[in-house]
């Protein structure tokens, strides 16, 4: 007779949800939080110059409206000390019509491009760039497929780069539970969606990259913030698969991914 534990494993592997006591996490992604060490700073860059709209502010937090996902801004003690070239992230790629007239123009207005790293993607040509307060940001041009010319800035994606992709799958897709949308740009990316097959967020790949340790709340940083309509059953479902809580309170929760990314969830 084949040992209880060894039937079990091996029926988690074919049947997760039939384990008695295993709880399914329950999450889907609602935009971002930018923590920033000025709001009136803040309120200058993402409004003034790159057009997103204002529609709450108050002394610690605000949220605007970029016509895709919602950005919520709060106020952190220090700016973000994130090393493009050394560290894992969470950064937010920002659309053009066409990247080098718009990378003058964010030169002009005194924006710090990291010129060393204008690139050719899957999709097009980009370059990071920062925020006044040291968050990772991109911009980028799409040319794999025609794309109407418009003014200004749009969002157009938000994702987290690793030196692991294979880890962050099993972390998103195999935890989370966000679904892969196509493999056709492995290994450099994966576009991930939500059950209902809309658009998620994507995951990025850039070997060599190490994580950073972050305390919530108390530096600039870019967190991916998630809801469940559930939300003591979440946070249940993310301990026990040996998830990373870093803030729990009745309406909402903070967790680490396992890059050190701090992702936010609330109950909607």
């Amino acid at each position: 007779m084949r040992p209880i534990l060894t039937v079990l494993t091996s029926l988690s592997l074919l049947f997760p949800t039939l384990i008695p006591g295993k709880i399914e996490p329950e999450v889907r992604f609602e935009g971002l939080r930018i923590w920033v060490t000025d709001l009136e700073e803040a309120r200058k860059f993402y409004e003034g110059l790159l057009g997103f709209q204002m529609e709450e502010q108050s002394k610690e937090s605000a949220i605007l409206n970029t016509g895709s996902f919602p950005i919520h801004l709060s106020k952190s003690a220090q700016s973000n000390g994130t090393d493009y070239e050394k560290h894992e992230r969470t950064a937010l790629s920002i659309q053009v019509s066409k990247l080098l007239p718009a990378i003058d123009a964010l030169r002009a207005k005194g924006v710090n491009l990291l010129e060393g790293h204008l690139q050719r993607n899957g999709v097009g040509i980009s370059i990071p760039f920062k925020d006044p307060f040291g968050n990772l940001l991109s911009l980028i041009e799409v040319q794999i497929r025609e794309v109407p010319a418009f003014e200004g800035f749009q969002i157009y994606n938000t994702g987290i780069t690793s030196g692991d992709m294979d880890k962050a799958i099993s972390f998103y897709e195999g935890i989370l539970g966000f679904e892969e949308w196509s493999r056709d740009y492995l290994p450099q990316a994966m576009p991930l969606k939500h059950k209902d097959q809309s658009f998620a967020f994507m995951l990025h790949y850039k070997a060599g990259l190490a994580p950073r340790s972050r305390k919530f709340g108390t530096e600039s940083e870019i967190n991916l913030l998630f809801s469940s309509s559930d939300l003591s059953k979440t946070i249940s479902g993310l301990k026990q698969q040996g998830v990373e809580m870093v803030s729990v309170s009745k309406t909402r929760a903070a967790f680490k991914d396992p890059f050190g990314n701090i992702c936010e969830l609330v109950e909607k």
